[in-house]
């Protein structure tokens, strides 16, 4: 008897019936599709699978690009691939170690040896010829020591051996290449189009192409501020003895992570006392103009800088830049034609001006505070005056733009940038992911707070994302003070709080295969109880249980 066929729905509607066992790649070919080579991995039934994978039953199929979250992932680890085939033909024996992406640069830097203008050409050179070829990049699954027997490099496996937490791994492999990458790589080293390597400090530059045009790169490199303090932000895998997942996972199974919880609490505590050793360094600071990315932990930093400024006899009053938005029926409308409540252009700028300008002058001034649910200011705040040892902290995620202050004597005003700039690596070449601590930390904070779910957060996301980046990260070289928020632990802490709501997430969900993929990192770690952590941490404003008001 014949078997049933396989119906195959793509985003536009589009049905087709296929034998079973038939290939993806092969039903994209039967449809004729243009530009097939663009396609790095397709969605069934929001799940992430290769362009070979067999269909065998019906199913909803849509196209994975780079101009997918998903996609630039693939693409990403893709480019690395080809850089470290590149090192591999050339006999290259630098050991580059990754840091996570800036903008749309990747740093990748070498300890205590020379990389050369000469070297990085010749590397370049050679991963253009590699996707001139286009390689087919194959992969192989396999228990941790069949994976360690493939590999070279210690560096690369130590991560997967020591704590076997996973079944099985894989290895993707060119000719007589192999390397172990965290998640998906594309098929053929000839769907990277467009890619840039430059020669940077003691490393290199690996440039992603634009966001919008896959064969367009810039010419310049985005930002060099976070690549400049890549050491600093390392300093606390030093002070805690952990630099990787394994590491981690380690001290947990020894019962050391306490001591790792209180070294990374200790670390925090240490750069507040810096930030305002600087503040108070000249006496003249009178303003600190606090900005950070959605889930950074703001709302504890300002109140934790406030505590440090106190011990330095300096009373600081926070003030949130929330409470100069815009009056509902004011607010600007979007490109989408909806309401932008997150543009500079929604701030009443010339209020907040008038009233900064008021109290430097030692005027009482009533700061509004914003009722969201009106959408409107209210005015029914104690009336404040600036003293001579006050100090205000201004919050907002347009705190760095320099329109917020440019009408400031530059003298009193201290910018400051906080942010999880994530330490924590599963190997040299993959660092986990800031955008996904930031994400994990507010799925617990929505749930708890609000009873928000999973899906509802990450339908809010991109356009948090979006708004990130258009209003904070274009700012954040002009801050006098980045702080790194992360905690070297915190991924072991919000395991048990995360996978839970995840696994809410049903496989009809379209979030399905992101909460998948979230899921399946977390499975690296082994969760600690978050009785462990101090009711002062930066974390306590997503898990509650603190001392700060969240």
């Amino acid at each position: 008897m014949r078997k049933k066929l396989v119906k195959v729905t793509f985003e536009d509607g589009k049905e087709v019936l296929v034998e079973p066992e038939t290939r993806v790649i092969d039903v994209i070919r039967q449809i004729g599709k243009d530009n097939e080579e663009d396609i790095l991995a397709v969605s069934i039934n929001n799940k992430v699978r290769s362009i070979l994978y067999h269909l065998v039953e019906d199913c909803t199929l849509s196209y994975i690009t780079y101009y997918t979250r998903e996609g630039e992932r693939i693409y990403s680890r893709t480019l690395k691939f080809v850089f470290l085939m590149a090192l591999h033909r050339l006999k290259i024996s630098l050991h580059f170690k990754f840091l996570n992406k800036t903008g749309r640069d990747y740093f990748a830097f070498v300890k205590d040896e020379e990389v050369t203008s000469k070297t990085v050409k010749e590397i370049k050179d050679e991963m253009e010829k590699i996707i001139s070829e286009n390689i087919r990049i194959m992969k192989e699954k396999g228990s941790s020591r069949r994976i360690a027997s493939m590999l070279d490099e210690r560096e690369q496996i130590k991560n997967i051996v020591d704590l076997n937490l996973n079944e099985n791994y894989t290895v993707y492999y060119a000719e007589d290449f192999y390397t172990y990458l965290y998640g998906a790589v594309a098929m053929y080293t000839g769907q990277i189009k467009g890619f840039d390597l430059r020669k940077y400090k003691n490393g290199v530059i690996l440039m992603l192409p634009e966001a919008n045009d896959v064969n367009l790169v810039k010419y310049d490199i985005e930002t060099n501020r976070m690549f400049e303090l890549s050491d600093k932000f390392s300093e606390v895998c030093k002070v805690t003895s952990v630099e990787s997942v394994n590491d981690l996972n380690k001290k947990i199974v020894n019962d050391e992570i306490g001591v790792v919880i209180r070294r990374a609490e200790l670390y925090h505590i240490n750069e507040l006392f810096e930030i305002t050793r600087r503040i108070c360094r000249e006496n003249k600071v009178k303003i600190v103009m606090l900005a950070g990315p959605s889930s950074s932990g703001k709302t504890t930093s300002a109140q934790r800088l406030a505590d440090a400024l106190m011990v330095k006899k300096k009373n600081a009053i926070v003030i949130s830049m929330d409470n100069y938005f815009k009056d509902k029926g004011n607010i600007p409308i979007g490109k989408d034609g909806k309401e932008d409540y997150e543009c500079f252009e929604n701030l009443e700028i010339d209020l907040f001006k008038k009233q900064m300008l008021d109290l430097l002058h030692g005027k009482k001034v009533v700061i509004p505070t914003f009722n969201f649910e009106k959408q409107q200011k209210e005015y029914v705040n104690v009336p404040i005056k600036l003293r001579e040892n006050d100090i205000l902290i201004i919050e907002g995620i347009h705190a760095l733009n320099p329109k917020s202050s440019e009408f400031i004597p530059k003298e009193k005003v201290f910018k400051l940038y906080v942010a999880p700039m994530v330490s924590i690596r599963f190997d040299s070449y993959t660092m986990l992911s800031s955008n996904d601590l930031r994400l994990m930390r507010r799925f617990v904070r929505d749930n708890s707070t609000r009873g928000v779910t999973v899906e509802k957060t990450m339908d809010l996301w991109e356009k948090i994302r979006k708004g990130d980046e258009e209003n904070i990260f274009p700012y954040v070289d002009t801050a006098d003070y980045i702080f790194n928020t992360s905690l070297i632990y915190e991924w072991a802490a919000l395991k048990p709080k995360v996978e839970k709501l995840l696994w809410q997430v049903t496989q009809e969900s379209k979030y399905y295969s992101e909460a998948r993929r979230l899921l399946n990192t977390l499975r690296n770690f082994i969760g600690i109880d978050s009785e462990l952590i101090p009711s002062t941490s930066i974390l306590r404003e997503f898990i509650g249980g603190g001392c700060y008001l969240r």
